[in-house]
């Protein structure tokens, strides 16, 4: 049997090279509320994707602690 269907770490990878490339151009042009946002992004859409693939949507959202 042939199994085509991304690998979760492969599709991670992916997301994390796209906020990488997006951060780094972010902080080039010097827009802190930028970065900071992408990051955020970054954590919510990578937790999202391993929910989704994991059957675990049900456990989100996740409640961020007090810093």
């Amino acid at each position: 049997m042939n199994n085509t269907a991304p690998r979760l770490i492969d599709d991670l990878n992916a997301l994390h090279a796209r906020y990488v490339a997006a951060i780094n151009a972010a902080v080039a042009t010097g827009d802190q509320d930028l970065v900071d946002e992408l990051a955020f992004g970054y954590d919510t859409e990578a937790t999202w994707m391993v929910a989704e693939r994991e059957g675990k949507t049900h456990l989100l959202p996740l409640k961020r602690r007090a810093a």
